[in-house]
């Protein structure tokens, strides 16, 4: 079972995913070394070969994962403290890396989800992606799921937190339920 703080969605997962696939990738490798050589020095014919052959697949598709987030990083701590009201109040979500149909990945490092929508902020907005890369796969999911909501991107980190200020959270038994389905709708997208 999974640690919440590891979890998609929370504060540092990017950098504890990286970490633990990079690990996986290390120690398997090793293994497969330590087999592959042990084989070859005890053994006539080398039956080890078959078990480290059988351990290069996991090892490979840790690499990949760790590969897949290999440019992407956790936002800075000091942003991270700035939304904690929301985190919270259960709003927000943080370190996602939101893929679309297609299997483009773009990175929001924050997203709060209130009762009327979802505002978030990527540092990639503009450099390397629009802000509708990220935006239609989110509320094509959300749509398919009858939540009526939709997402808003921004690149400006002052904008972001001007916008999040009108913020109201939820009050009602429904606008909570409402939250939590977006939120995982969200996290359906991510990675």
């Amino acid at each position: 079972m999974k640690n919440n703080d590891d979890a998609r969605g929370r504060y540092g997962y990017i950098d504890a995913h990286k970490k633990a696939q990079l690990i996986k990738t290390v120690i398997g490798g090793l293994v497969v070394l330590a087999l592959m050589t042990l084989g070859y020095l005890l053994l006539e014919r080398n039956w080890l070969l078959i078990p480290a052959m059988l351990m290069v697949i996991p090892t490979a598709n840790a690499f990949v994962a760790y590969a897949a987030f290999a440019k992407f990083h956790t936002a800075p701590a000091d942003k991270h403290s700035m939304l904690g009201n929301f985190e919270n109040a259960g709003m927000l979500l943080s370190d996602l890396v939101l893929v679309d149909d297609k299997g483009k990945r773009m990175p929001v490092e924050f997203a709060v989800i209130y009762k009327n929508g979802i505002v978030a902020w990527s540092s990639y907005c503009g450099k390397r992606f629009r802000p509708e890369a990220a935006e239609i796969p989110v509320n094509d999911t959300l749509k398919r799921r009858g939540i009526p909501m939709r997402i808003k991107v921004f690149g400006n980190w002052e904008e972001f937190l001007e916008r999040i200020d009108q913020v109201e959270p939820a009050e009602s038994e429904p606008e909570k339920k409402r939250i939590q389905l977006a939120r995982e709708a969200v996290i359906s997208r991510s990675m």
